[in-house]
């Protein structure tokens, strides 16, 4: 078989810290690797593999042009980044398979860059979401990030000594679910299991840690990885049951245990306590995942291999791409090029050009209303958060023109006015947002706003709700609650510069009824602190506690407030409960520190008040250093 295998930059990250032995099947074959590749040679098992360097935009026609004389292939592979080099890759002579970028990259912004090609390789959060596209999937299946090796012998269950481990990301933003979940039952768990939430730990560690462990703990709504982790190292699965695809794949209750946030701990202790169940279950999983690839690269050959033996016509892709406005078809190029923005890479140097000429191109195509709308959109928001306000403001203008109404144009706009110094026309923009979100919420909803703001928690969990709208059924609501929150911290920004104490704390205090993120109330706190309304402060703070159980600097407020309403007992016990919750986070410095700090902090609430609220003041300020940087400077 001839394979041309895409290969986004080095081949040591890319391919070799991948586990190589997965990957043997695969460069038995007759192989070219192509893509940003920067090296000049591979060789394996004594075999040279050919290496075709792309490094900016170019034709499906000239790449093949560069190919060995005579060498056409029989498959392409692809990953979404393939569109900033090869836009009109939908022309391939021969069968393509997409390996999507990442589980959300096809479902945040143009889900139909899909049809560019023959197969499609997703764990998405909802296979459905595909169905109206023009291409073919391939069966559901995943890999496990890293593994314990052919000749490792899985340790006894029962000898194990973590109960529950999760090794994954979490924070206030993105991961706000799951940092909730994780939370919650490291407080109910009252010392009764040993629970280790690690994160930032090397691939190659993954395993040694799930050895020692008992039950895998997965929030996610993907095919997730540690599902296959699990199965690999004999532990039980626990997945939220929320997660469609999961249960798409492993069988509830036979293969993994579905779970939810209220009968978590009830059911960790029925699998502890049943040690053979438990065994029944992971050995169940285990036995299925031995007929399954278990690495990348095992799965990247079966992939293809399946690709291979199914017909399908390459010409119908053509003919249906090539009907295809060209509006269209600029816009779903230009999206992937956002995927450099988030990781904070070039591929290609110059990708912010192609992106913004694509851009462009597909907004002077633009036939009907939407085709013109979805690209202004995207483009506005994308020089916003490059800072080019000249170009952002531009492209505002045009989209005010066509959709008035849209409270979005009003916010950026206030905000690139705000960064300039002009308060007062900023704050008349903001005032324009906020009027507009309440007049035509309907537009908030059916047009989403691209593409998380770094450091913009309210922003992160925006994009995932609109990310997971197929999964809980609504209708975008967030998106309206995330307009006026942003607005309305944004308009209580500017009157605190501007020494309006008493409007700021409104504008605060309405932005967290619409979503109480940390952010906003650690401003909000600020005043009421120097203003002494510790009843205000208390239920600000409350407020935000319910909505993140897990954040530290609201539970040092809350006490704070407590103290000052001498509520001492109960300000003691919220720096109790946070201390256990904080617990089975391991392996995190400013966490250790953090619980040190509740323990002094314990006994002085009742030794000294004065002291008390000095060295919460103190913490709160250098964890606020230390988070780094607001999207608001």
């Amino acid at each position: 078989m001839k394979i041309l295998l895409f290969n986004l930059g080095a081949i040591e990250h890319r391919l070799i810290s991948w586990e190589l032995e997965g990957f043997m099947s695969l460069f038995e074959q007759d192989i070219i690797l192509w893509g940003p590749i920067p090296d000049k040679q591979f060789v394996i098992n004594g075999k040279e593999i050919p290496i075709l360097g792309i490094f900016g935009e170019t034709s499906i026609f000239k790449l093949f042009e560069q190919l060995p004389e005579g060498w056409l292939p029989d498959i392409v592979t692809c990953d979404t980044s393939v569109l900033n080099y090869i836009p009109d890759i939908y022309k391939c002579p021969a069968k393509t398979i997409l390996f999507t970028r990442d589980s959300w990259s096809d479902t945040i912004f143009n889900r139909g860059l899909v049809e560019f090609f023959d197969f499609v390789n997703s764990s998405a959060i909802d296979m459905s979401l595909f169905r109206d596209y023009n291409v073919n999937l391939l069966p559901l299946t995943g890999f496990a990030v890293s593994t314990p090796g052919h000749d490792t012998v899985n340790s006894e269950f029962i000898k194990r000594d973590i109960d529950v481990i999760s090794i994954a990301n979490y924070d206030n933003s993105f991961y706000h679910e799951r940092h909730k979940t994780f939370y919650k039952l490291s407080y109910s768990n009252k010392g009764r299991f040993k629970i280790n939430f690690v994160r930032k730990i090397q691939r190659s560690e993954i395993y040694y840690y799930y050895q020692r462990s008992k039950i895998v703990l997965d929030w996610a709504h993907t095919l997730s990885n540690r599902s296959y982790e699990a199965a690999l190292n004999g532990c039980l699965l626990f997945s939220h049951e929320d997660n469609r695809v999961m249960s798409e794949f492993w069988v509830p209750w036979e293969e993994y245990i579905p779970y939810n946030d209220n009968n978590l701990p009830e059911l960790i202790s029925q699998y502890l306590n049943n040690p053979e169940l438990a065994k029944t279950i992971a050995e169940k999983a285990r036995q299925k995942i031995s007929s399954l690839p278990a690495t990348w690269g095992e799965m990247t050959w079966e992939r293809i291999r399946t690709a291979y033996e199914t017909d399908i016509s390459i010409q119908e892709r053509i003919s249906y791409n090539e009907s295809l406005s060209q509006a269209i078809i600029q816009y779903r190029c230009a999206t992937p090029f956002l995927y450099n923005y988030d990781y904070k890479k070039s591929f290609p140097d110059n990708w912010k050009e192609l992106y913004f000429n694509r851009l462009n191109n597909a907004i002077s195509n633009a036939v009907i209303r939407d085709e013109r709308i979805l690209p202004l959109i995207e483009a506005s928001r994308g020089a916003f958060l490059f800072g080019n306000a000249e170009t952002a403001l531009a492209k505002l203008d045009q989209l005010e023109k066509i959709l008035p109404d849209y409270a979005w144009i009003f916010y950026m706009r206030a905000r690139i006015l705000f960064s300039a110094g002009e308060h007062d026309k900023s704050l008349e923009s903001v005032r324009q947002a906020i009027n507009h979100g309440a007049k035509e919420p309907d537009l908030l909803q059916r047009y989403i706003l691209p593409v998380i703001e770094k450091g913009n928690p309210c922003d992160g969990r925006r994009i995932t709700n609109f990310m997971w709208q197929s999964v809980y059924g609504h209708n975008n609501e967030f998106q309206v609650k995330s307009l006026m929150h942003l607005s309305l911290e944004l308009l209580g920004v500017i009157y605190q510069m501007i020494n309006d104490k008493q409007k700021a704390i409104d504008s605060y205090a309405k932005a967290i009824e619409y979503i109480p993120v940390p952010g906003c109330i650690y401003k909000l706190s600020s005043i009421l602190i120097e203003c002494k309304n510790y009843q205000k402060l208390s239920e600000a703070t409350q407020k935000g506690l319910e909505d993140s159980p897990y954040d530290t600097i609201l539970t040092l407020n809350r006490a704070y407030a407590m103290i000052w309403l001498g509520q001492r007992r109960e300000a003691c016990g919220v720096l109790r409960r946070h201390r256990a919750g904080l617990k089975s986070f391991v392996g995190i410095r400013q966490i250790k520190r953090t619980r040190i700090a509740l323990s002094v902090m314990i006994p002085l609430v009742y030794i000294s008040r004065r002291s008390c609220s000095r060295v919460i003041i103190k913490i709160t300020k250098r964890l606020r250093e230390i988070s780094g940087f607001n999207y608001l400077g």
